[in-house]
């Protein structure tokens, strides 16, 4: 008897942290967290930001990417606007940088500020989740 087969996507991670990797269905998508790839409340990139983009670049020298799109993320700490603001300079400040690596490719850039979660920021007793703002705190890139 056959078993089976299933589609599984298994992330793949840096010890540090900084960056998650899927691969599946045609696409990679990579979530590099802000914690580690960025100063608190800045877009500037961090060394060790350039050094997983570096990675990320030199996989899509391989194997040139049609389209790439970046989107920032963050916590809800700070107001609306600004969380906004950040999350799209944070994608922009990736872009900016990969850009001139991987000529002949479309990269959109777009921010989501706190509007997508991907952790509760709230324990079920009511106290701050950091681990779940940590989570929040990030840029996604997929490539296609």
């Amino acid at each position: 008897m056959n078993a089976p087969v299933l589609d599984y996507y298994a992330p793949i991670g840096s010890a540090d942290g900084a960056e998650t990797t899927v691969e599946g269905e045609g696409k990679t998508t990579t979530t590099l967290s802000s914690d580690v790839n960025f100063e608190v409340d800045s877009a500037n990139l961090t060394p060790r930001a350039r050094e997983v983009l570096d990675g990320l670049v030199s996989k899509w020298r391989k194997k040139k990417p049609k389209e790439i799109s970046i989107t920032g993320h963050t916590d809800s700490v700070a107001d609306d606007d600004h969380n906004q603001k950040l999350s799209e300079d944070r994608a922009k400040a990736v872009r900016s940088y990969v850009a001139p690596k991987v000529s002949g490719v479309s990269i959109e850039v777009e921010g989501k500020g706190e509007k997508e979660p991907a952790a509760s920021e709230t324990n079920e007793d009511g106290s701050p989740n950091e681990a779940g703002k940590a989570a929040n705190r990030r840029v996604v890139i997929v490539s296609k």
